[in-house]
């Protein structure tokens, strides 16, 4: 069993590189951090995937670092479900198993068509990469002694950790449109967009098989605008749902208190950054980390719900 603990262990690194990697190409790509800042930012589409950046270039070692760490995640994920089903327990950890699997292989079968200006692309990237990541997280805080998890159906503590993990995909999801949506200079100003609470227009970014404008049509400001205030809210309902989930997790005797102590300061972070994005030109450094955070809180999550499962 250390043996698979340590591979499950080894891939959340993996994921997290792979997610972060991901992230840096698909938003330097875009323009995210440019010079001369907004000018510059949404006039180019990203570049074709089968297209091999020069050697001199970031691209190139980001791409090459991307690859292999998704090849070797893609093994490890083969060999925990193989050694480790017949050591866990009960049925949960090996259905989590079996949607590593199925993650990865959709994500494999997504990247035929990646990069794209279809929104439902890259949010099916996005979502599925950290997913991938929240299920890995989940089979590290499995604790075998503890005994099966009581059933699929989430039961008191984890009934609130369920909801704030489907919140929380929610807004990961959110954030993927609003990166599509080329949003990260839409709006001037926060918590408000641009002096408004809900821009004429902004429906029409929610449509996720409807191809970006590249370059930004000012037409669509306002779909931006729209996707771009979406976000913003769904980050306060998620905060506070977060808080509620942490918080609780302090107040039991019995709880994972270094992983609500990190998910209540990861939400922080997160608010930090998004204030620096708005207000600092959407700095590309930034953005990827803003992205990180948004992998170790839902791994924190995921965690948490395990543990509440399991109690």
């Amino acid at each position: 069993m250390r043996l698979v603990r340590a591979l499950v262990w080894t891939s959340l690194v993996l994921v997290l590189v792979v997610n972060a990697a991901s992230a840096y190409v698909r938003l330097a790509q875009q323009g995210v951090g440019c010079d001369p800042w907004p000018q510059c930012y949404g006039q180019t589409a990203p570049q074709d995937a089968g297209a091999v950046p020069s050697g001199d270039s970031p691209h190139f070692y980001v791409r090459a670092t991307h690859r292999l760490a998704a090849s070797l995640a893609g093994v490890l994920f083969l060999a925990i479900a193989f050694l480790g089903w017949n050591d866990w327990r009960g049925t949960a950890p090996r259905v989590a198993a079996v949607k590593l699997l199925v993650l990865a292989a959709f994500l494999a079968w997504l990247g035929r068509y990646t990069p794209s200006l279809v929104p439902a692309v890259t949010i099916g990237n996005v979502v599925a990469g950290m997913a991938t990541f929240g299920v890995l997280a989940w089979l590290a805080a499995w604790r075998p002694a503890a005994g099966p998890a009581r059933g699929l159906v989430p039961r008191g503590p984890a009934r609130l950790t369920a909801a704030a993990l489907r919140v929380a995909l929610a807004q990961i999801g959110l954030g993927a449109l609003a990166n599509a949506r080329y949003v990260a200079a839409a709006c001037e100003g926060f918590p408000a967009c641009g002096g408004t609470w809900w821009p004429a227009g902004g429906a029409a970014g929610f449509d996720i098989f409807a191809a970006t404008t590249v370059p930004l049509a000012a037409a669509e400001e306002g779909a931006r605008q729209g996707v771009q205030l979406a976000h913003r809210v769904g980050a306060v309902a998620l905060a506070a749902l977060a808080a509620a989930v942490a918080i609780g997790a302090l107040r039991r005797a019995d709880g994972p208190r270094a992983a609500a102590v990190a998910l209540l300061g990861l939400v922080a972070a997160q608010f930090v950054l998004g204030t620096v994005i708005v207000s600092a030109g959407a700095p590309l450094a930034t953005a990827v980390a803003h992205n990180v955070i948004s992998n170790l809180a839902l791994g924190a999550l995921a965690w948490l719900h395990c543990r509440a499962q399991q109690t």
